[in-house]
Order: structure tokens, then sequence, then C-alpha cells
């Protein structure tokens, strides 16, 4: 087993190429799905590293890597997300995304990096690992049905059979060199609302002959936050939030249908179960009272993200053994999707947040923001950790005593 020193010599002779495989990602980002250019670039780097793996995964741009070690042993899985967002990067970056209106705007190029370059540091040490290492290049995560559960069903936790899985994700607004862990339901199912209503429409100078779709809607909008503020149990929590609305032609024409489109977040599978119904309710009686009528539809997206105890333990030991308890903190619960949640409905493991912002940034920009920025340090400290719960995990199968 490699010594806290021994694992950071090797976590920053890879840092250098995990810095490049960034740089090159980060220009050539790709949207959920169309990840081609980015898939035949890790097969490239792969193959050069000397790995053999399985590709076109994931409905055809994910990658499993199996890593076997010198002696049989348990299985241990890391995940990297390789899509972008359809955001516009505005970093002034010398590496700025290439692609108009494409970016890498929530670190997914980051998390690649580091598995990349963990895949590279384990190379040389993979004859003393005692059982198997699978790393899952995994695209999609920005969009439903979520790669996650995609790789699931082309057999990434069976082909070795997983015993336990980590992941982390870039956190800007905390500290490069720190890490953050909880465990337990840490990240929201977020559900998907569409909604049309339909009226009839007319000349703006005469709305007494309309069915005004779009007094309608505003309607709608303002009384579901009263879904949340007068259905839900007050220490539990619920967003509603309304991204998007559609609607009209001209400043003097009431349209015949306004659409609006929302994200629904709960942590309580019951609370979940019961808000489209409550939902569809509100939309149900103001339509009526203004003798309108509406299209319906949610969609389920994502499960809620629940960390497992022993797993979570055995990763934040993994980050004090490398970092020091003083750079290890409690992550708080967030409203934020992840389908990672898929993998963690299968095999116990945990995901951690990963300190991304400079030192010097007073005001640093959030994920999916067209000015995210990220300290490249950081890419170290995901290869260090991730070599340490690696070790951690394959010599003991659980938290060290």
């Amino acid at each position: 087993m490699l010594t806290k020193e021994q694992v950071w010599e090797l976590a920053r002779t890879v840092h250098p190429y995990g810095v490049k495989v960034r740089r090159d990602l980060h220009q050539n980002p790709e949207l959920s799905f169309c990840e081609h250019e980015t898939h035949r670039y890790l097969a490239t780097a792969l193959q050069e590293l000397g790995y053999s793996f399985r590709a076109g995964l994931g409905g055809g741009t994910g990658l499993q890597v199996v890593i076997r070690g010198a002696r049989p042993g348990p299985v241990v899985a890391l995940r990297a997300d390789i899509d972008a967002l359809p955001i516009q990067e505005e970093t002034g970056l010398p590496f700025a995304s290439h692609r108009p209106g494409v970016m890498h705007a929530c670190g997914h190029d980051v998390h690649t990096a580091i598995l990349l370059a963990t895949a590279k540091a384990l190379w040389s040490i993979k004859d003393e690992l005692p059982g198997q290492v699978v790393l899952i290049f995994q695209p999609g995560e920005e969009k439903n049905p979520g790669g996650a559960s995609l790789m699931i069903r082309d057999g990434v936790l069976d082909q070795p059979k997983v015993d336990a899985i980590f992941g982390l994700h870039v956190e800007p607004f905390l500290e490069a060199g720190r890490m953050a862990f909880g465990e337990g339901p840490m990240m929201a199912a977020p559900d998907e609302l569409r909604v049309t209503i339909v009226g009839r429409g007319g000349h703006g100078a005469t709305p007494h002959l309309t069915v005004d779709p779009v007094l309608t809607a505003c309607q709608v909008i303002t009384a579901l936050q009263q879904v949340v503020a007068r259905n839900v149990n007050p220490f539990q929590p619920a967003v509603v939030t309304i991204g998007m609305i559609q609607g009209g032609s001209a400043h003097n024409v009431i349209p015949d249908e306004v659409s609006f489109v929302g994200t629904v977040r709960t942590m309580d599978p019951e609370l979940r179960r019961l808000m489209p119904e409550r939902i569809e309710a509100v939309v149900r009686g103001i339509c009526a009272a203004a003798g309108a009528s509406y299209r319906f539809h949610y969609e389920h997206g994502y499960p809620v993200l629940v960390n497992h105890p022993e797993m979570t333990a055995l990763a934040r030991q993994a980050a004090v053994d490398v970092l020091g308890a003083d750079k290890v903190e409690q992550m708080e619960p967030s409203m934020g999707g992840e389908d990672f949640a898929y993998y963690l409905e299968r095999v116990p493991g945990t995901f951690a947040r990963l300190g991304a912002r400079a030192h010097d940034d007073a005001a640093p920009y959030g994920l999916h923001t067209s000015r995210l920025m990220v300290d490249e340090s950081c890419i170290a400290v995901g290869v260090a950790y991730y070599i340490q719960v690696v070790q951690n995990f394959l010599t003991t199968g659980s938290v060290t005593p």
C-alpha cells in the first residue's frame, strides 16, 4: 500500500497530463449523447496508456475500463461524466470552447481528466492491487434518461460485479485543496413539468371576447408556489421552479395557447409521488375557473442520490489520509440532481464534492454558468483521492479501523 507521500508523488506526476486532457476536452465540448469526438479522444488515450476497454456503451459514447490487479479481491468502480451543456462560454480562457453555444459549464471536463489521469497513475501500480478497479466514462449526465441508467443497462456494474462505487463533482464555491462528504440523501430527485394552457385568442382591445391563456398561465404559476408553501412539511425540502414561458406573437394579440416548463425537486419518495397530483389539481382548478383547458405532462427524472454511510466514512477517511482532517468538510444537501444516484441504488458508494475555487477568487461563478472557472490544481487532488480510496477499499472492503 502506497504511503501518503507516494500517493502525492504519483498524483503530481500525472497532473500535467490531467491538465492537458482537461483543456483538450474543454475546447471541444459535446452535448449529452452526442459525445462522439470525446469518445474517440478517450479511446485513443486509453489505447496509448496500454488499456483494453469496452466502447460504445450507454447509447454509443460511453467506455468502461477494467484494471485487474495481480491478486484476486474486491471490485471498486470510479465514474466520470463526459457531456457538456448548451451554454455560450464567456470565460475568456485561451482554451475556451471552440463550439458556439456549447460549454463544459458543469466541470465534466475536469471529472474526465481526473479519471483519465487516475488511469495513468494506476497503470504503474496495477500489479500491486488486491482486486479490480472499474473506470466508467459515462455520457449524458445532463439529460434524461441519464447516461448512468444506460451504462448500468450495458453491464458496467456486472462485468465484473462491482462491490462499491465512488464519484466526485467539482464545487466552485469550495476552495481547491478541500473536499466535502455527507451520508444519506444528498441530492434531490429532479422531475420535469410541462403545461400548455389552451384558451381562445383575440384582439388585445377586446379581452372580454377571449379566454386569455396568458393571464391564466400567470395565475397558475403563482399558485404553484403554494404547493410547496401549503402542502409540504416546512422541514421537508421541495422546490417548484418555472424556468421557461412561451406564448404570443404580438403586443396587441391574445394568443390561443401559452406553455411553460419547470422543474420539481424533492428528497422524499412519498412527497415525490404526491407532487404531480397536487400540481395538476392547481392547474385544473384555475383553468376551470377561467374557462380554459390544458395539456399536462410530468416526467420523472433521476432518483434521490443517497450516499451509503459506510462507504462515505471510507471515502472521507481516504480524503483525510491525503489532505488532512482540516481540509475535509461536511457536505450540505443540495436540491440539484445527479444521475450517479442510479449507481447508488445498485451498489454501496458515495458521491463527494471536490473544491475547485482558486484561493484568490473572492466571487466565483457557479455551475451551469457561462463564466465558470476551475482551479486546475484540483485535478491532482482528485487523482490523489481516487488512488487512496481505491487502496482503502481494496485492502479493507470497509472502513479502516
